[in-house]
């Protein structure tokens, strides 16, 4: 698909759904810089209800809107959910914010105005838990060519962790965390990394030697991770504020 393409399904889905859409992006591997022949577009957006009564009843309303077409997954977050997300320092909405594929923006930092930034702290719990999670769940019984993207996830979480316990908000793009220069990674597991992207892009191979590499990496940096945990102190009452805001501005 090209830009106007996703532009035009985004207007199609405002008219079907009843809802303006004020923020819209590319996310996942397109952004994450490992993107190969058989990655979907996966576009996010951020929208608002045009029925304001819809936000005023007792039962409960749906929040999110997902369509899925051969080649395109696409999610969208009403924003009262997107206030939530955050609230809750959600690392996803950070990197919608920060994506270099705009779709439409109709003045999103709006939204969040007054609210302050991500606590890098609570960040640093999130890329942790996200490693964590991926590793076992995909990755700790062995690789596999159809694990490669998943490895990639949990290498890119790692780095971003990095650089947040260096107080520094990690760039997307997995070629920028590699290259950082507060990023000191010994040349093996650099080159390590660089294999697997080249791997998972189907322009190169990789060995028993590289796996080895990326494991320990992985392992150290996830008992390292997890030593850390920090709270969040951000007030709910300055989100109910700025929705309220939203709704009847």
């Amino acid at each position: 698909m090209n830009k106007t393409e996703i532009i035009n399904l985004l207007h199609t889905i405002e008219k079907n759904e009843n809802i303006e859409i004020l923020y819209a992006c590319e996310s996942g591997s397109r952004t994450w810089g490992f993107a190969n022949d058989q990655s979907d577009w996966d576009i996010r957006f951020i929208y608002k209800k045009l029925d304001l009564n819809e936000y005023l009843s007792l039962t409960k309303q749906k929040d999110v809107i997902e369509y899925m077409g051969d080649d395109v997954d696409i999610v969208g977050w009403d924003i009262k959910k997107a206030l939530m997300m955050h609230y809750k320092n959600n690392p996803n909405l950070r990197e919608y914010l920060n994506s270099d594929i705009v779709y439409i923006n109709k003045g999103i930092a709006d939204v969040f105005a007054g609210l302050g930034g991500f606590e890098i702290g609570v960040l640093m719990n999130h890329y942790s838990a996200i490693a964590a999670k991926d590793w076992k769940k995909y990755c700790s019984l062995g690789f596999k060519k159809e694990k490669s993207k998943k490895y990639l996830h949990v290498v890119r979480s790692i780095l971003c962790w990095q650089l947040l316990n260096r107080d520094i908000y990690p760039p997307i793009n997995i070629h920028d965390l590699l290259n950082h220069d507060f990023i000191n990674l010994e040349e093996d597991i650099k080159e390590s990394i660089n294999d697997l992207i080249s791997f998972h892009q189907d322009c190169g191979k990789i060995t028993e030697e590289t796996i080895f590499i990326l494991n320990n990496f992985i392992l150290d940096s996830l008992s390292y991770m997890k030593k850390v945990k920090v709270k969040s102190f951000k007030n709910t009452d300055d989100y109910n504020k700025r929705f309220q805001e939203l709704l009847l501005g």
